[in-house]
């Protein structure tokens, strides 16, 4: 009998999981299209000026649309940032279903595989 309320738990918790996923996503895209809408509106075709290819880092163009008061570019950014943390939210929630489920194996894998991707995330970054 204790079970079932244990279960439903859970499964409250996987829904209220894929809910933020689901939001996360959303409120991303939201973001990322207002900011894209925006510099074409502002600057017509900005697809005319990619004819090569220029690496930066991302705090430089964090940087330069700060100093430049480029806010499309800056919403756009937020929401590209916002949508490479999903990944990182998903591992990290079902780290905690795993504890709830009181399975510390799968937990210490899942903790393991954020440190990993936080660790990459934060290495790729050229600062």
């Amino acid at each position: 009998m204790s079970a079932e309320p244990k279960k439903d738990s859970l499964h409250e918790l996987e829904l209220i999981i894929s809910q933020i996923l689901r939001g996360g996503v959303l409120f991303a895209g939201i973001f990322l299209l207002i900011g894209w809408l925006w510099m074409w509106f502002r600057d017509g075709d900005n697809l005319q000026t990619f004819t090569s290819y220029e690496p930066r880092p991302l705090i430089e163009n964090i940087h330069w649309a700060l100093v430049m008061n480029d806010r499309a570019l800056l919403v756009s950014l937020f929401g590209l940032v916002a949508l490479v943390c999903l990944p990182l939210i998903r591992v990290l929630m079902t780290g905690v279903l795993f504890i709830k489920q009181k399975d510390k194996g799968l937990a210490i894998m899942a903790f393991a595989v954020f440190i990993a991707l936080v660790g990459s995330f934060l290495l790729g970054i050229d600062i």
